[in-house]
């Protein structure tokens, strides 16, 4: 299987990430490179 990937630097809602949810992108990691930075990285079957 192929993916393709998405990664966010920004802060989320829960509104925006059910958006992406509603679109095929699974979550599968949230990393805090500093303080109130949140990177979120995505993936979805091609």
């Amino acid at each position: 299987m192929r993916w393709e990937y998405l990664v966010i630097e920004n802060m989320m809602d829960s509104d925006e990430l059910g958006k992406l949810g509603a679109d095929g992108w699974e979550l599968v990691a949230v990393v805090s490179p500093g303080h109130f930075v949140l990177h979120y990285f995505f993936k979805r079957a091609l």
